[in-house]
């Protein structure tokens, strides 16, 4: 099955989910009690962690030395600050909002039902610059090198 039908279908099961205890939540950098793949879970992208005004939240999903799912939470103006990922390769799917991305210097703007993939290495910069709350939700992949899932700022070659 093409990514591109998978990752929506992470949504539609997202919509369906009860109402769950509240997650573990952290920011990006520090994740939280991460979740190992022996452990089933469907979470609501309204159920994640909310942002301050101006703020990312993120809720991590799940976790392993294979694969990251996050949905992530951007208050109108919140930036995600220049990193990239070494190691794993990102796709993510607007859920809501749009979201303005500067992937190795070439600026795009993904809007609710576009669906993104940055393969590892790429520059990223990020940032809500619309009205209302950006929701999107994050998977990363694994590529076999080895290493951390993010690094801030750019690759040194």
């Amino acid at each position: 099955m093409p990514l591109a039908r998978s990752v929506p279908l992470l949504l539609v099961l997202a919509a369906c989910a009860p109402a769950a205890p509240a997650p573990t939540l952290a920011p990006p950098a520090q994740a939280s009690s991460a979740l190992t793949s022996a452990t089933p879970r469907v979470l609501n992208t309204s159920e994640a962690q909310a942002p301050a005004a101006g703020a990312v939240a993120t809720t991590v999903l799940h976790e392993s030395p294979t694969a990251v799912s996050r949905i992530m939470r951007l208050a109108p103006g919140a930036e995600i600050p220049e990193h990239h990922h070494p190691s794993h390769d990102e796709s993510f799917f607007v859920h809501q909002g749009s979201v303005t991305a500067i992937l190795n210097g070439q600026e795009q703007t993904a809007r609710a039902g576009d669906l993104v993939h940055i393969p590892a290495g790429t520059v990223i910069l990020g940032r809500n610059s619309g009205p209302e709350e950006a929701v999107i939700v994050v998977v990363f992949s694994a590529n076999g090198r080895g290493g951390p899932l993010t690094v801030p700022g750019r690759p040194h070659h």
